[in-house]
């Protein structure tokens, strides 16, 4: 696949992403290969994928906007549309096969009432046993049980999670497990936990118990 060129206002938007070890350059040519299948006008387009001696270098679209992250950590509101469009995105992913595996706010980019969903080095392949795994990446606070614990298979339901713990963090302005994982809240004792998921709301209340 040859370059494209993209370019807005005559300047060059291209993201560039280089691996040199063994496991970030499979991680990129794992990225590489579902980028080359994904069509999704929230997710980055695939430019170009090379492999070298020493390594691998891909080439993709510049999304505009700032992380999720950034943009809480400001206090500013961020429309509904906005993860309407990633919980889409995520869709498109399970439609092809895979599961982001890492859906958080710093990979989120907000651009006013666009989103978009970036990096793709965790994505699991859907149906694979988590044990058979050659590696996992992931972000233990947005990580569902199953991701944490390597137990089961990885199914479209860790992504929800993922992305109803997101949606909480972004409504509610905290993380429901204070900055800590889900194994956090199922350490409590069994009074607390319930207080605790009475505040959640039905939807990521749901996701918790599954």
């Amino acid at each position: 696949m040859s370059l494209r060129r993209v370019t807005c206002c005559h300047r060059p938007q291209i993201f560039r992403k280089t691996a040199v070890s063994k496991i970030d350059r499979l991680r990129l040519k794992k990225e590489a290969r579902i980028l080359r299948q994904v069509q999704h006008p929230a997710v980055p387009r695939l430019l170009d994928f090379a492999e070298r001696a020493e390594s691998s270098e891909l080439f993709m679209e510049r999304m505009p906007g700032v992380a999720l992250s950034r943009v809480l950590q400001k206090g500013q509101s961020v429309p509904n549309a906005c993860l309407e469009q990633i919980g889409d995105a995520i869709r498109h992913f399970h439609e092809l096969g895979w599961n982001h595996a890492d859906i958080k706010p710093a990979n989120i980019l907000i651009n006013e009432s666009d989103a978009y969903l970036v990096d793709l080095n965790g994505a699991a392949p859907l149906g694979k046993k988590y044990r058979e795994l050659r590696e996992r990446s992931f972000s233990p606070s947005f990580a569902s049980w199953k991701q944490l614990t390597g137990r089961g298979t990885v199914s479209e339901k860790d992504d929800e999670f993922s992305l109803e713990l997101t949606r909480f963090l972004t409504s509610a302005l905290r993380h429901p497990f204070g900055g800590q994982s889900v194994a956090a809240f199922f350490s409590l004792d069994p009074n607390d936990i319930r207080l605790t998921a009475e505040s959640f709301g039905r939807r990521f209340r749901d996701c918790v118990i599954q």
